[in-house]
């Protein structure tokens, strides 16, 4: 995650513990999982479950053929597209080279209601190369022209390509209702000390349009590369890149390229592999930059055999978590899931569990609800009811502090020059009137998590990609828009301001800090104005809910010695 973002979740933190209690601070007054082993277990009958397909007229056009970056590649034969055509994407792999240059999700869909096309003009996914020479230019032959799968049916296409070291080989292996494939590459002549290694050549498509539009301070940059290696999970954005870093090398897992909501993720058997890895900042013939990466992965000198699996498919938690078992049937433990945004990784080991109970929770309504907007309002209710003991105690607390002010500002003007005085007839203060002077603070940081996993959640999750609510909010997961004269509004964040200034206003005792009941809600706003409006449609709510208990509590202070 890049420090834009680490800042955010520090920023917002902060913000929210502090939030109740600002006024009395600008016065002065407030003091690793063990992994099992391979095990042969019976043939699975697992599938990668996946959105409901809404019916769509699919473009047929496809992706023009890959540019030849091997220097050694002076063919001039015509390369033909060879289909795969499974249950949940159509993919097409070009005899030149035997690369993957169309893999298009039946289940996803980009903005004009086509099929989503995950590779970009000119990516080559799954090539390979023989002694650091690349085969992505040679004529591979395949032994069928076209493959049509369904179901857990398996089947196996295989290409073959002589090259200057000698006959190439690479088998595909699909299963119909899987994202996952497996995939195996043979150079039968290798020399003892050549390496075979396996490339990805390009980042994934501009999945989300967002090609040529400025990203938002706190949209996150999610295109980069991340490995797996040794047990520890280490992100890869262009500037760690073009620092130069040396690449990592030894246990690996798994080494993928993202973008926000879908990965490409080649998985190797187990072994060590040494990796090379590319990005850079680029700018497309419209003028637009966009994020470009690569990988090579090499495995030891002569090895002349690479078997390994690769997923091309969404972010989903529990389509992740069933990559655990391959098409062979093994089971070993990945933890591919890390790909979901659990927040920053200093706070994962926390944030991690929290997060999985809270989405397993949101996916649960769902499936009594279809509509996701509906959700997130019904899991603002449950949410607000889970933290209602912490946010009431939070309020108590300061209902409570700011009835005293008037007996502090008394102590401060009559110990004004003995600031040790000063400071022990306060504590004798909140002694008598039995108040914490942080009693608030501490329900809020109990909360941190659930707040942080909620952030996380309503940012990054596929659910709520291109899923509509009701009036102007059509994608939960994109900013809500009202164009008004050229500019577009986003009523969502405003809405979510003004429920905080009435907070703020019910909360603020002390006119000299009127000021402060203006500046927190316009700087929220600020902050929330680019986010997805699923976020900004929860944060609203939860504010409102706030605001509601606190009138309760405004109405009941008698009862609590606070009047």
């Amino acid at each position: 995650m890049d420090r834009r973002t680490v800042f955010a979740f520090a920023l917002i933190g902060l913000i929210l513990i502090l939030m109740p209690y600002y006024m009395q601070f600008f016065q002065g007054d407030t003091p690793p999982v063990e992994k099992s082993a391979p095990r042969q277990i019976e043939p699975p009958q697992i599938t990668d479950t996946s959105p409901e397909p809404r019916p769509t007229q699919q473009s047929e056009t496809q992706a023009p053929p890959i540019e030849d970056k091997s220097p050694a590649s002076t063919s001039t034969f015509q390369a033909r597209d060879i289909v795969i055509d499974a249950e949940l994407y159509r993919a097409v792999i070009s005899t030149r080279g035997g690369v993957i240059t169309s893999w298009q999700l039946k289940s996803y869909f980009d903005g004009n209601g086509n099929w989503l096309e995950l590779i970009p003009p000119n990516g080559a996914g799954l090539g390979a190369t023989v002694a650091s020479e690349s085969l992505n230019g040679l004529e591979f032959t395949p032994d069928r022209d076209r493959l049509n799968i369904y179901g857990d049916t398996q089947d196996l296409i295989v290409f073959r390509a002589q090259s200057p070291r000698g006959p190439v080989e690479k088998r595909f292996r699909f299963q119909g209702n899987r994202y996952r494939i497996h995939v195996s590459v043979i150079a039968e002549s290798l020399a003892r000390d050549d390496k075979l290694g396996i490339t990805w050549d390009g980042s994934l498509a501009d999945t989300e349009n967002k090609r040529g539009t400025s990203e938002s301070f706190y949209e996150g940059v999610y295109e980069q590369i991340v490995t797996y290696m040794g047990g520890e999970v280490e992100t890869w954005d262009t500037d760690r890149l073009q620092d130069k870093e040396t690449p990592p090398s030894g246990q690996l897992t798994w080494i993928g390229v993202r973008n926000k909501y879908f990965l490409a993720a080649v998985i190797p058997d187990e072994g060590r592999y040494d990796l090379d890895l590319y990005g850079d900042n680029k700018i497309d013939p419209y003028g637009f930059s966009y994020r470009d990466f690569a990988f090579d992965m090499y495995a030891d000198s002569g090895l002349n055999t690479i078997n390994y699996s690769a997923y091309i498919g969404p972010i989903s938690y529990d389509i992740l978590r069933a990559q655990n078992r391959d098409l062979n049937g093994l089971e070993r433990e990945l933890d591919l899931d890390d790909f979901v945004d659990y927040g920053p990784y200093f706070v994962r080991s926390i944030l991690k569990p929290v997060t999985i109970l809270i989405l397993k929770a949101f996916l649960a309504m769902h499936a009594l609800v279809p509509n996701y907007g509906v959700v997130i309002i019904l899991f603002s209710i449950l949410v607000k009811v889970v933290v209602f003991p912490l946010t009431h105690k939070s309020l108590e607390s300061t209902a409570k502090m700011q009835t005293l002010q008037p007996k502090i500002a008394e102590l401060r003007e009559r110990y004004a020059s003995d600031q040790k005085k000063m400071n022990e007839a306060m504590m004798r203060l909140y002694r008598e009137e039995k108040i914490n002077p942080i009693g608030g603070c501490l329900p809020m940081l109990l909360q941190m998590p659930i707040l942080f996993s909620l952030f996380s959640l309503f940012r990054g999750t596929i659910e709520l990609r291109q899923a509509g609510f009701a009036l102007w909010i059509t994608d939960l997961s994109q900013p809500d828009t009202i164009p008004i004269g050229g500019f577009d509004l986003h009523l969502l964040p405003l809405l979510m301001g003004i429920s905080m200034f009435i907070q703020q206003k019910m909360m603020m005792k002390d006119p000299k800090q009127a000021i402060l009941v203006y500046i927190m809600p316009i700087f929220l706003t600020y902050i929330f104005w680019s986010m997805s409006s699923g976020l900004v449609f929860y944060y609203t709510l939860y504010n409102v809910l706030t605001l509601a208990q606190q009138i309760i509590m405004e109405k009941t202070k008698s009862m609590l010695g606070t009047s």
